[in-house]
């Protein structure tokens, strides 16, 4: 391999870009615990004096069940079903890889609605049946019967006031077919919010890697498609897993795309990374 190239992929691995591997990720991924924001010690959600409602930041079930016990290990148990959750969003995202980038591509067209189908694809495919409390089974494992009656009257009561703030001007029956299309959409904006954590902890330093190699050598519209594609196929062979063997191969594929301007060009962006990363 030329000398270059090896400063080349030295710079990436130090620099603010790297492609860092799963296990990286892992011990940077912090992911913050159920913030409860509540009316009474018995609810979750809160009113304020306009009406307005205001849901949890958290997955509501998760909210709910820290009203409900204050076992540490209960506990614990439930915020690792969140983190396994979001990490199995991200190898998610990865096999679904194509239409992420469809939906990245929507998005940059401004099309909107496209993106929201494609995106309401990806929710079907990694819960099929769409459940509104993903978590809700193995919660109420770890709660008696008491707790847990308490706990689905809590979840039950927050889903209400949620969808019927949707609609302040009519009363929206429990269970009927207006209240399980707007539960169904706020749900969907759930799973936005779940698909925005995995790919920001996955997918997207891959997305700023290109852009900041676009915006440093002006690539040609087919040199930005290559490397684009180049860098897909990484994310599809190695799974956020990549080797430096395998880093080091796709920065050679890269580097060798150019012409010596441009190769100059990356070079002077890694090394100025790589400084500015020091």
């Amino acid at each position: 391999m030329p000398h270059i190239t090896k400063i080349i992929f030295t710079s990436l691995i130090a620099c603010n870009i790297s492609f860092a591997n799963a296990q990286d990720q892992d011990q940077k991924l912090t992911l913050k615990g159920p913030t409860v924001s509540t009316q009474t010690q018995n609810s979750i959600g809160s009113t304020d004096m306009s009406g307005r409602f205001t849901p949890v930041e958290s997955r509501p079930e998760l909210a709910a069940f820290m009203l409900v016990t204050n076992d540490q290990n209960n506990l614990a148990a439930a915020r690792d079903l969140d983190y396994k959750r979001t990490l199995a969003l991200t190898i998610f995202l990865v096999d679904e890889i194509d239409t992420v980038r469809a939906i990245t591509d929507a998005i940059a067209q401004g099309n909107s609605t496209q993106a929201q189908i494609l995106l309401a694809t990806l929710r079907k495919r990694f819960e099929p049946t769409l459940p509104r409390d993903p978590f809700i089974k193995q919660l109420d494992t770890m709660l008696d019967a008491t707790q847990r009656t308490e706990f689905h009257r809590i979840l039950d009561e927050y889903w209400h006031n949620w969808i019927q703030a949707q609609r302040p001007e009519t009363t929206i029956k429990p269970n009927s077919r207006a209240a399980k299309k707007i539960e169904n959409t706020l749900n969907h904006k759930l799973f936005e919010q779940d698909i925005q954590l995995a790919y920001d902890i996955s997918l997207k330093r891959y997305r700023d890697t290109i852009d900041a190699i676009a915006t440093a050598t002006q690539p040609t519209a087919d040199q930005q498609a290559q490397i684009r594609t180049l860098i897909i196929d990484h994310i599809k062979a190695t799974r956020l897993k990549a080797t430096i063997g395998q880093r080091e191969e796709l920065m050679l594929e890269i580097y060798t795309l150019f012409d010596e301007p441009r190769k100059r060009k990356l070079f002077r962006l890694m090394t100025t990374l790589a400084i500015s990363g020091s």
